[in-house]
């Protein structure tokens, strides 16, 4: 082959070389561009569902705080601006239990080791070995979701028992979202510690009927599968969901839960078999232990019968977000009730379904949570059996 052959080769290379390095470059521009774009619609999406998820809030804060519910709504929206500050979902890891709440210091809401600030009058007569000793365990309703530190379930039975001339410590364990089992699991670490109590009160249900119907399968915490995993090194959480990308949120829409209305009553017969078998197990330790106990389940807003109508839009966004989660926690409530009347001993387990029976002012500040109004209902009622449980010296 001679060299005259060669050259038309060896140009025909060399333009084929640009082309393909001309080609990447364009690709590469396009690519470039395009992740451009991608990046400037994320940083744009995220300000505005910044914005859009702040503008909610604000607005849900100020709905709750003039619906009704409080006396003072000027002071309510101040103290729910607060629980916004301090709250902030999903709450820091932890093992075993899943959660915990973070310490806060604040005018109204006050967190310390997790633990809610709750009211507390100290002994009568300067002796503590005197006080009895009470342990609340519950979920967000018991913690205070809607209340202040001195207003809470807890603090409003600590000041009833003093105006009946009982000195006792109260003691709020409760984690917003805890369902049942969480609960049981906090009060063993309690245990280990050789913190026991006089009196342990076990406050809820409705959680294990959301979890169960949100998963699919009951025992399982709410957002359990899909909860944050934390690095084994600084326990840091990697958020790697995909709604947790402004892009990925925008194109999915909003989120809507499939519910459980389909499988309701096997579903409410395994919640009701855990719920019945925790307190099973708690009365087993209490009589090695010897402290005294008391069961609630808690009433839901579809219990009242004079609903307002800030209440009924509140079923109807709850009912939207977990179809069927209502009519589960419904059917397991009875389920564990009718089981609780078979047993020879009984009068630990009350049912609160009737609590606001005949009552016609607001009294939920959101689809689950009562105002301070219906704390202080729900606490006469437990105080009244504190006193009727120490009174007849069971």
């Amino acid at each position: 082959m001679t060299s005259n052959d060669l050259q038309p080769r060896r140009s025909t290379a060399i333009k084929r070389v640009i082309y393909v390095i001309t080609l990447t470059a364009k690709m590469w521009l396009n690519f470039s561009f395009a992740l451009l774009l991608i990046a400037l619609m994320e940083v744009s999406l995220t300000s505005y569902y910044k914005v859009s998820d702040e503008a909610k809030s604000e607005h849900a804060v100020k709905a709750a705080a003039y619906s009704g519910v409080y006396e003072d709504p000027v002071l309510a929206e101040e103290y729910l601006k607060e629980r916004v500050d301090a709250v902030d979902w999903p709450l820091p890891l932890a093992p075993y239990t899943q959660s915990l709440e973070p310490d806060y210091t604040g005018k109204f809401l006050n967190v310390h080791d997790g633990i809610r600030r709750t009211w507390n009058g100290g002994p009568s007569n300067d002796d503590e070995s005197t006080q009895i000793n009470i342990f609340f365990f519950g979920g967000s309703t018991l913690w205070g979701w809607g209340s202040r530190d001195d207003f809470t379930i807890p603090s409003l039975v600590a000041k009833n028992l003093v105006k009946s001339g009982i000195s006792a410590k109260v003691t709020n364990y409760a984690v917003n979202g805890d369902a049942t089992t969480q609960s049981l699991i906090r009060f063993i670490f309690e245990l280990k510690k050789r913190n026991v109590p006089d009196l342990v009160i076990f406050y809820g249900g409705l959680i294990d009927a959301e979890s169960t119907c949100s998963e699919d399968r009951p025992g399982l915490p709410l957002d359990g599968p899909d909860f944050e995993r934390m690095s084994r090194e600084n326990e840091a959480r990697v958020s790697i969901k995909p709604e947790n990308i402004a892009i990925m949120r925008f194109l999915a829409g909003r989120k809507r839960h499939g519910g459980c209305q389909k499988n309701l009553d096997t579903l409410s017969d395994g919640a009701a078999d855990v719920y019945f078998e925790n307190i099973r197990f708690i009365e087993t330790i209490s009589g090695s232990l010897l402290f005294k106990t008391l069961f609630y389940l808690e009433p839901q807003l579809n219990d009242k019968e004079k609903i307002t109508i800030y209440e009924q839009k509140a079923i109807e966004r709850h009912d939207g977000w977990l179809p069927g989660a209502s009519s589960l926690y419904s059917l397991m409530r009875n389920k564990v009730v009718a089981r609780d009347h078979d047993r020879a001993d009984q009068n630990v387990l009350h049912d609160l379904r009737s609590i606001f029976s005949g009552v016609s002012s607001p009294i939920y500040m959101d689809s689950e949570h009562y105002g301070e109004d219906g704390n202080n209902r729900i606490a006469h009622k437990i105080s009244a059996d504190i006193l009727a449980l120490y009174a007849s010296g069971k």
